[in-house]
């Protein structure tokens, strides 16, 4: 069994054992919450293991060398149309 999946399992037995011993509930809900803070601070740890790949739109369409490549094609255009005359 997991991490992930024993920390949910206890859970539910502290959650469970709650609603049997209802004199005690108050400790059973607050293992409970413990056992789900557990929980989340394991699937936190996964995502902090992986690194985080920006993907392949974190940059736009265009890369800055496209980008840079038609400016500079749009000012031979220009350059070209006032030599001309245009």
């Amino acid at each position: 069994m997991s991490e992930l999946a024993g920390c949910r399992h206890m859970e539910g037995l502290c959650r469970q054992r709650a609603i049997l011993d209802r004199a005690h509930s108050w400790k059973w809900l607050g293992e409970a919450e413990r056992w789900k803070d557990l929980a989340h601070l394991d699937i936190g740890d996964r995502f902090r293991e992986k690194p985080i790949h920006p993907g392949p739109m974190a940059m736009g369409p265009n890369t800055i060398e496209g980008d840079s490549h038609r400016q500079k094609h749009e000012s031979m255009q220009r350059l070209q149309s006032v030599m001309r005359g245009g």
